[in-house]
């Protein structure tokens, strides 16, 4: 059975189900392993995702026909961070709670071509995804009405996807880290109407009826400028990890953000916001000059490391949430905050509530 890249363990295995015979769901989980908890049964894959332990994840693969490395590859919740920390036979779970991800419709025009009439869903990191290879915009919304939203009057929004993908593919979970904060801060930019961007009006109307509901569209209009904010944001992170970037320099990169808000047309204050993630990344000690931090600073200068690695505030733990959690910021979309902003040594100082 064609894999659907990023599908949730539940959509696939009722996929599976269906192909061989339409087994009900009962009946299909049991012959991959037993119920973690007495009792337990699969949900419907709108609502929820199952989760394997390595056993029920060894069985799957042979009842698949798929090798394990292929099926972690394509199916998030069945990779190693995601498995049931549970020794011995096959068992799997099915929590109220889809811990750590968003269930998104997958893309009808991908669907079709996998030869699926089901309907499928995404494990997501977010409430919505981008179907770069049709141009459609993804989410979790279920309600009748609510189909994906093609992208043909909004082609910067492909653009930025592609771009975003190119901007982690290169720099892994540094890169992955930059556009959660990038973000966080457009996000803080939507909630503030006064900050709003005027393109952001005009990509609303631009979806006619949908563009109505104003939550649901959000993160589709700021998306460009949130993949361009992450990308600068990654700039200046990779000179402050290298320690090659001075006090002056990074004036001046706040300088080219002012700019940058300024082509956009956000008024001036939201650079306040950008001041706030520059103090929670700060400037790190020049290393001394011998010869062994020569050689190092020569090798990442040269882009002989291209990866960005996570660095405080920023940790490992924090790639395995949701986009929302991954940020080091506390801005959420729709969260509405009122804000008093103060200098501080090394930065600024957000004081707030929800």
């Amino acid at each position: 059975m064609p894999f659907i890249g990023g599908e949730s363990t539940g959509s696939y295995m009722r996929r599976l189900a269906d192909l061989n015979g339409s087994i009900p769901d009962e009946e299909f989980w049991l012959m991959v392993g037993a119920p973690l908890r007495q009792g337990g049964v699969p949900s419907d894959p709108r609502y929820g995702d199952g989760y394997l332990n390595p056993a029920a994840l060894e069985r799957l693969a042979v009842m698949a026909g798929r090798q394990v490395a292929e099926l972690q590859r394509a199916l998030p919740n069945l990779r190693g961070h995601r498995l049931l920390p549970v020794d011995g036979p096959p068992v799997w779970d099915w929590p109220w709670d889809t811990d750590g991800c968003f269930l998104v419709r997958v893309c009808e025009l991908c669907a079709r071509t996998k030869g699926t009439s089901l309907d499928a869903y995404l494990a997501s990191d977010a409430t919505w995804q981008v179907c770069a290879r049709h141009g459609r915009w993804l989410d979790n919304r279920r309600e009748p009405g609510t189909a994906a939203f093609p992208l043909t009057a909004l082609p910067e929004v492909v653009t930025a996807h592609r771009l975003r993908l190119q901007l982690e593919r290169r720099l892994g979970a540094g890169g992955r880290a930059m556009f959660a904060d990038a973000y966080a801060i457009t996000s803080c930019w939507w909630n503030i109407p006064a900050l709003n961007a005027p393109a952001w009006q005009a990509r609303r109307r631009a979806l006619g009826h949908a563009g109505r509901d104003e939550l649901r569209v959000a993160p589709l209009v700021f998306y460009p400028e949130a993949v361009h904010l992450a990308r600068a944001l990654a700039a200046r992170e990779r000179r402050r990890l290298r320690r090659t970037l001075t006090l002056d320099e990074d004036h001046a990169w706040l300088e080219r953000i002012s700019l940058l808000l300024e082509e956009w047309g956000i008024p001036a204050e939201g650079l306040d916001l950008v001041g706030i993630w520059v103090g929670r990344h700060p400037l790190l000690p020049q290393p001394r000059h011998t010869r062994q931090t020569r050689t190092a600073t020569e090798r990442l200068a040269h882009g002989r490391h291209r990866r960005l690695p996570l660095h405080t505030p920023h940790t490992e733990q924090t790639l395995q949430t949701t986009l929302d959690e991954r940020s080091c910021l506390p801005w959420k979309l729709g969260q509405m905050i009122t804000t008093e902003l103060t200098a501080a040594p090394g930065g600024w100082t957000l004081h707030g509530r929800a």
